[in-house]
């Protein structure tokens, strides 16, 4: 039987936590916490931000991606009514607004002040085929913020988180939806995905953003995730709270005692 996981929240990296979850939370207006000893941001959907001070040199991600640089692993999306209001405030306070960009009028790529690319997506003002079926399933509006996950195989990842926490999966081919509400698309990577490497080894590719979970039963939740693909490293740090691991495409994720 599945040992289904609930969503605990993601982390960023970062070097300065506090500056950077008050960029957001300025930004989207995301209720500040500390939780876990780290700077905190409750997003609109209830969503938990951690932003967590490396204990490593954090590298920022470069983006359009460029061959050996550091790879984003993550990045979050955020819905806005007025696009070009929301850019001019991102920058004010502190973003910067790549030279390349794909999004046409609809959407716009930025990087927060430590490096993070994040999209702002022009709000409809007509319902979507998505929107309607977020409707039907009795989650209300599709709510900010959602999460992309970069993968050489978005049919192999989604499959394993889906089984992993029994999310559903009938939102779209490339996204499962979270207990909470939030969307968790998987990104179809169009460049050389690099897999990060944990613990962090100066030069390698660093995991920039990661998800933790919370389990009833952590044994069993950590034996169900490998039998579905994922891998336990040597080293551990969590004690009986927690225990970190890599999904099939090699993004850490941590199970937590509940």
């Amino acid at each position: 039987m599945p040992i289904y996981l609930t969503i605990g929240d993601i982390s960023i990296d970062c070097r300065n936590p506090a500056a950077l979850r008050d960029f957001y939370a300025e930004l989207f207006g995301g209720e500040c916490r500390t939780m876990y000893g780290c700077p905190a941001m409750i997003a609109e959907n209830g969503l938990t931000i951690l932003f967590m001070q490396c204990d490593f040199d954090y590298i920022p991600p470069v983006w359009p991606e460029i061959p050996g640089a550091q790879q984003k692993q993550m990045h979050l999306d955020f819905t806005v009514d007025d696009l070009l209001s929301a850019v001019e405030k991102a920058i004010r306070l502190g973003a910067a607004k790549p030279a390349e960009q794909y999004g046409g009028a609809d959407f716009v790529t930025l990087a927060d002040p430590e490096g993070h690319p994040f999209y702002l997506i022009q709000r409809s003002n007509s319902k979507s085929e998505f929107d309607l079926y977020y409707e039907h399933k009795g989650y209300g509006a599709i709510p900010n913020v959602s999460i992309n996950i970069d993968c050489p195989d978005t049919k192999k990842l989604r499959e394993f988180y889906a089984e992993l926490t029994g999310w559903d999966k009938n939102f779209h081919r490339s996204a499962l939806v979270a207990e909470n509400g939030t969307v968790v698309h998987f990104a179809q990577c169009d460049f050389d995905y690099i897999p990060p490497v944990w613990p962090e080894i100066p030069g390698a590719q660093q995991k920039q953003m990661h998800l933790n979970f919370q389990a009833e039963d952590l044994p069993s939740a950590v034996a169900e995730a490998i039998r579905l693909g994922a891998a336990k490293p040597a080293e551990q740090y969590g004690g009986a709270d927690f225990v970190t691991l890599t999904d099939p495409a090699g993004h850490p994720l941590c199970l937590c005692r509940k």
